[in-house]
């Protein structure tokens, strides 16, 4: 009984994942979304084969399509990853002039736990894999011209909001023990 308590520094959540304090001087603002520059450039891709790799966690399980591209800046040509609409999806295709030639996917327990993802991609022998298992295969799908990916984003159709730990591109299929 008249007890006082002090607390400083405490954020109370709207949503059901955490959220960045921005400390505005009593005004409105919004924080920019992270970027990575100079990482790389697109002379690394190989368009005929290669690996995308990500090490990657949701925010949230909300039913929201997220997706990493490996492209040519359109929908007409590239490689997604994504978490899908559907709880607890991960899915992989590719669109070669505008055609899917290959559609890989896989249901995991928890999406807003960190999971190593890798899609191969190479003539007749695409693979996802997820924390080192091969989950889905497609021996029969083709790849792209060369020279035609040439872009590496957080999206073309939809935006990936989520963490990530580590985003690589590897211009070579690499092998099942590699993987």
């Amino acid at each position: 009984v008249g007890k006082t308590i002090y607390a400083w520094g405490f954020q109370l959540e709207q949503l059901s994942y955490a959220t960045s304090y921005i400390p505005t001087n009593g005004a409105t603002s919004t924080r920019l979304q992270d970027i990575a520059n100079n990482s790389g450039n697109s002379d690394l891709f190989n368009s005929t084969e290669g690996v995308l790799y990500a090490e990657i966690a949701a925010l949230a399980d909300n039913s929201t399509n997220r997706q990493i591209t490996l492209s040519d800046g359109t929908n007409d040509n590239r490689i997604v990853l994504k978490y899908d609409n559907q709880s607890n999806i991960i899915q992989s295709f590719n669109r070669v002039g505008n055609v899917e030639t290959a559609f890989l996917g896989a249901t995991v327990s928890d999406i807003t736990q960190f999971s190593k993802i890798a899609i191969k991609f190479k003539q007749n022998d695409y693979a996802l894999w997820i924390d080192g298992v091969e989950v889905d295969t497609d021996n029969s799908s083709t790849t792209f011209p060369t020279n035609t990916l040439n872009e590496l984003s957080f999206g073309v159709s939809s935006n990936f909001y989520g963490k990530t730990k580590a985003l690589a591109v590897w211009k070579e299929a690499l092998t099942d023990t590699e993987l």
